[in-house]
């Protein structure tokens, strides 16, 4: 399908006007003049005949439209070009050259404007998370992980007691084996004088004792 699009540049001759269509979407329009000027055979600059524009826009576009421009501001609208002709009340025949927008901005070369960026779903209203019950949800949601991260800091204590011990309970097999319960944290393979041991070393010792330094009988071999 052969379009063709344009790109307008002038002056907004009347307050844009939202509205929302039959399915609930959002539409805006509103007119603009532009006034074309030459250069006579003497040097001076007179302005042509002005030319008007129906310009419509739809959704997102639209709704920013209708927040941004007012009457007498400077636009550049670039869209399709559409001509319509319908009859007036008057029965006469009327003409319509309409601009279906795909971008509108301000003619910077006239003045300066300032830019708020918003997402697409906000700018239609449709932003699920600016919902009163949502947005309390997250900030109940977000309250609840910070008070966790704290308690789990506040556990990690470093020299705190763990496992059976911080149950109020006695360690014992394997726990001992650890070192779980130990007030001071000492590890399992090292011993009171701060001397290393290998783990399997140590753990032999705590389940059958010392021979060198442990008290024992000596009994006597057992007749098969």
């Amino acid at each position: 399908m052969n379009e063709t699009r344009v790109t307008v540049h002038g002056n907004v001759v009347a307050e844009p006007t939202s509205r929302q269509t039959r399915t609930g979407g959002i539409f805006t329009t509103f007119r603009i003049a532009t006034t074309p000027y030459r250069r006579t055979a003497d040097g001076r600059f007179v302005d042509g005949e002005t030319s008007f524009f129906s310009v419509i826009a739809f959704n997102a576009l639209a709704a920013n439209v209708g927040k941004s421009l007012k009457k007498g501001h400077p636009v550049i609208v670039t869209g399709k070009l559409g001509v319509r002709e319908w009859q007036g009340a008057d029965g006469q025949p009327r003409v319509s050259v309409e601009v279906d927008a795909e971008h509108i901005g301000h003619d910077l070369s006239w003045g300066q404007a300032s830019f708020e960026r918003v997402s697409r779903a906000a700018a239609l209203g449709y932003d699920r998370l600016a919902e009163p019950d949502v947005a309390a949800s997250l900030r109940a949601l977000a309250d609840g992980e910070a008070t966790d991260g704290d308690a789990a800091r506040s556990d990690d204590t470093g020299d705190a007691p763990y496992g059976p011990a911080a149950a109020g309970m006695e360690p014992e097999g394997d726990d001992v084996m650890r070192g779980e319960g130990d007030p001071g944290g000492r590890p399992a393979n090292v011993d009171a004088d701060g001397v290393v041991h290998d783990l399997d070393e140590t753990r032999a010792t705590r389940l059958t004792g010392d021979p060198e330094t442990d008290t024992y009988t000596v009994v006597g071999a057992r007749s098969a």
